[in-house]
């Protein structure tokens, strides 16, 4: 579904991304895990065309290197950004329909964004300002889904959530995958929820792919359990 060779994101003369090549397969949910600097955002960022990116990326069969932005979520490349981003001063409703607006339907997709997140249909009409930060960031995720995703990008979704709610956003993409096919691109402090739900992982450290495998070999890797999940 996605494959990135030798991609680069740089900021001025500070080169965050530093020629990594990795590659997203339909229907699996990859991880991409790492410490505050790693990298992790700044290659979701390249990859939704938001920030000036180098090298070659591949998304279901197309070059899409020089795409623009709203290019890529029309050919079903979304992003569901750290810090959630929704619009305050609209309705949770609104916001949802703000997702479908370049790709997808909006009757479709409020469907399967209400049955996986049922609290969104009960809060349909409330300012999402006032939503609590779990709410928040499943409106977030919801408003990404209305774009019919192919290729589903999100970056830290457990910052800031409570443990029971955590659970609740990880069972979710669980779901999407397994019973929808959906591709996820997961980018997560949480080693050990990431590794947890994804098929395979990457490991980044200063810019660059330090380790890579399958998620469970990465879960007993002695090195992996020291610096990323605290055994």
């Amino acid at each position: 579904m996605l494959r990135a060779e030798g991609f680069t994101v740089s900021y001025g003369h500070v080169k965050a991304v530093k020629g990594i090549s990795f590659e997203v397969g339909k229907g699996e949910i990859v991880a991409v895990i790492g410490a505050n600097g790693a990298g992790k955002s700044s290659t979701v960022m390249g990859l939704a065309g938001i920030v000036e990116s180098g090298g070659t990326v591949e998304f279901d069969g197309e070059d899409i290197s020089r795409a623009t932005n709203f290019a890529r979520v029309s050919k079903g490349l979304v992003l569901c950004p750290e810090g959630r981003h929704i619009f305050p001063e609209l309705t949770v409703d609104e916001n949802l329909r703000m997702g479908s607006y370049r790709r997808g339907s909006y009757s479709k997709g409020l469907g399967l964004v209400h049955d996986l997140f049922p609290v969104l249909k009960e809060r349909k009409d409330q300012v999402s300002g006032y939503l609590s930060g779990g709410e928040q960031q499943m409106l977030a995720i919801g408003r990404a889904l209305m774009a019919d995703p192919k290729l589903l990008m999100l970056d830290e979704p457990s910052l800031g959530l409570a443990p029971i709610l955590v659970d609740q956003v990880f069972e979710s993409l669980e779901r999407l995958r397994e019973e929808r096919g959906l591709s996820i691109l997961l980018i997560e402090q949480n080693a050990f929820k990431a590794l947890g739900i994804s098929q395979r992982a990457y490991i980044m450290e200063t810019g660059r792919i330090a380790l890579e495998g399958r998620s469970e070999d990465l879960l007993e890797s002695e090195d992996v359990k020291k610096a990323y999940l605290g055994i």
